[in-house]
């Protein structure tokens, strides 16, 4: 009886021992989830959209094959050296990856994908300062200037393809009657685009409103102790650019003189001088008739010896 035991218990021996190879040899399939590595991406460029960072792959094999496998070394690797600029469509093949020659990649989920590729720029564009307001009434925009008028910006190519220029935050103009308004400025940047200049100066210059007119203005004659002298005619038309305000001012006329003067010692008889002008500030001298005013110069009598 004890050898029949003995018996009994060597067969269930090889019993399992044929279960447990023949088990290990029976093919089956399972999901593992790998690492997505890119590999040869063009220098400058980089992935914008589409990105994973793993995969679902199927495979299959004999159970002792698919247990010894050593998934932290498994990897995905996605050659982008033809990658360009745009939308790339790149499907992903299951012999693309190779794990053992017993174990078979059967499937790849997903079996493609998008990847939007940008490449890094650079290009210089004017800076445009965004203002608002005026100094003061009769007053207008003469010219503006900002210090660096150029920034270089850098970014992905699709982002700078629309930037034309960099404009500022807005300024207010103070109405202070100044002429100029000074200071500086941020620069306001699109998303995805730098530079290295965060702010620039600016200077806006205004000017007075003018209106132009025609105006009869008397000569005043300096006088000299030495000789006398006549003048003709005794007034000039004269056509003007006069600044608003100073329209607005009823006595505005009464500040406006023009002067002969022949100078200390003028040659006797006849000869022509040219008046002098003295006008309130921002009036223009457009032009004059005459332009030039004949005198006759006389000794005066009374000094002579």
């Amino acid at each position: 009886m004890w050898n029949n035991w003995q018996y009994r218990a060597l067969a269930l021996l090889l019993a399992l021992a044929c279960w447990y190879v023949v088990s290990g040899q029976e093919k089956v399939e399972t999901w593992l989830e790998v690492p997505l590595e890119f590999v040869n991406l063009p220098q400058q460029m980089e992935i914008t959209s589409g990105l994973v960072s793993k995969l679902q792959v199927r495979i299959r094999g004999t159970s002792n094959q698919v247990r010894s496998l050593n998934t932290g070394r498994l990897a995905y690797k996605l050659d982008l050296a033809k990658v360009q600029v745009g939308t790339n469509v790149i499907p992903l093949v299951p012999e693309s990856m190779a794990i053992t020659s017993a174990v078979e990649v059967v499937e790849i989920n997903p079996t493609r994908l998008e990847l939007v590729a940008d490449v890094m720029v650079s290009k210089s564009v004017p800076v445009h300062l965004d203002w608002e307001g005026l100094p003061g009434e009769d007053m207008q925009f003469k010219n503006a200037t900002v210090v660096p008028d150029q920034v270089t910006v850098t970014g992905f190519a699709s982002a700078l393809e629309k930037v034309d220029r960099v404009p500022t935050v807005r300024v207010q103009v103070p109405a202070d009657g100044s002429l100029t308004a000074s200071g500086r400025a941020r620069l306001l940047l699109p998303p995805d685009v730098r530079t290295s200049v965060a702010s620039v100066s600016y200077d806006v210059h205004f000017g007075h409103i003018k209106q132009e007119i025609w105006i009869k203005v008397n000569l005043e004659a300096v006088e000299y102790p030495s000789f006398t002298y006549v003048m003709e005619p005794k007034f000039a038309r004269v056509r003007l650019l006069v600044p608003v305000r100073l329209l607005k001012d009823k006595d505005w006329r009464e500040k406006l003189r023009m002067t002969v003067d022949p100078g200390a010692n003028p040659a006797l008889g006849q000869s022509v001088v040219k008046p002098e002008y003295i006008f309130p500030d921002g009036v223009e001298l457009l032009e004059s008739k005459p332009e030039e005013i004949e005198i006759i110069v006389q000794r005066n009598e009374s000094l002579t010896p």
